[in-house]
């Protein structure tokens, strides 16, 4: 169990009340602390005692439950995992929430503390070149405008999520990045199912697929969309030659008074090869 260390009282009894049912039930449990503000050394500080964990039994699955995962934290244990020969053992689950109190249109987060290159992935793109930017788009509209902002695209692919998550739903993501939209225009805009990865890497293919034109044009992808998205930008990272560079936009404070809440469907997004 990661454990995240914000200041979010829900977060603290949740947290609390899992490892309580989980030990309840004879499992071991681990708490294994995280920073975002220093992503990397919280990740290998884990390392060890994950990778014995997991090494004690060589014939178990490993189930990862990517739910409340950070987009960069996901992409960086995801590549961990797949670089320590994990990949093939690897069951990833993940549940939607029932609801995200945003109909007041308010975003998860306020701000934006740093837009840096998530590590472990591809080097900086050669900036000599125009730059071709892939943004996925959530409830998270000032963070992705900060991104556009401070890449400044000579081309930009807006990637919506259709269908949502649930029906009643429709239309949030759009009003919540209206000022995006605006700067970027409708047309630029693709939309990808946000549940299923695969559609996510087939579409990535497609929109960077090698031509005279696209080759002229250095790569960036955003992660600011669904977390099967996420799962899906790194399963077309794996199988791809020539990479994009993938940015995240850390905030500087989340919306804990606006946030997820319940428990919604399922979803095995991986299964073992």
């Amino acid at each position: 169990m990661f454990h995240y260390d914000d200041e979010n009282t829900a977060r603290e009894q949740h947290h609390k009340e899992m490892t309580v049912k989980l030990r309840g039930l004879g499992s071991s449990v681990f708490d294994m602390k995280f920073t975002e503000r220093d992503a990397v050394r919280s990740l290998h500080s884990n390392m060890r005692s994950l990778r014995s964990a997991i090494d004690s039994d060589l014939d178990a699955s490993i189930v990862l439950d990517i739910s409340v995962f950070t987009k960069r934290h996901l992409l960086m244990m995801l590549r961990w995992l797949d670089d320590v020969g994990y990949w093939e053992r690897l069951f990833v689950v993940y549940t939607e929430p029932e609801e995200y109190d945003v109909t007041e249109f308010v975003p998860l987060s306020f701000g934006v503390r740093s837009i840096q290159q998530v590590p472990g992935f591809s080097a900086a793109p050669d900036m000599s070149r125009p730059v071709h930017l892939v943004l996925f788009l959530g409830y998270e509209g000032d963070r992705s405008l900060a991104v556009y902002e401070q890449v400044q695209p000579m081309q930009t692919t807006l990637v919506l999520t259709d269908p949502p998550f649930r029906p009643d739903w429709e239309g949030r993501s759009q009003e919540l990045n209206r000022n995006l939209l605006a700067l970027v225009g409708s047309g630029s805009m693709i939309k990808v199912d946000g549940i299923d990865p695969e559609c996510t890497a087939k579409v990535l293919e497609e929109v960077f697929i090698p031509n005279p034109l696209r080759g002229s044009f250095a790569k960036i992808v955003c992660p600011t969309g669904t977390k099967p998205q996420t799962l899906g930008i790194y399963s077309y990272l794996r199988n791809c030659d020539d990479c994009p560079a993938i940015v995240y936009a850390s905030p500087l404070r989340h919306n804990h008074t606006f946030f997820s809440h319940g428990i919604g469907r399922t979803w095995i997004l991986k299964q073992p090869i």
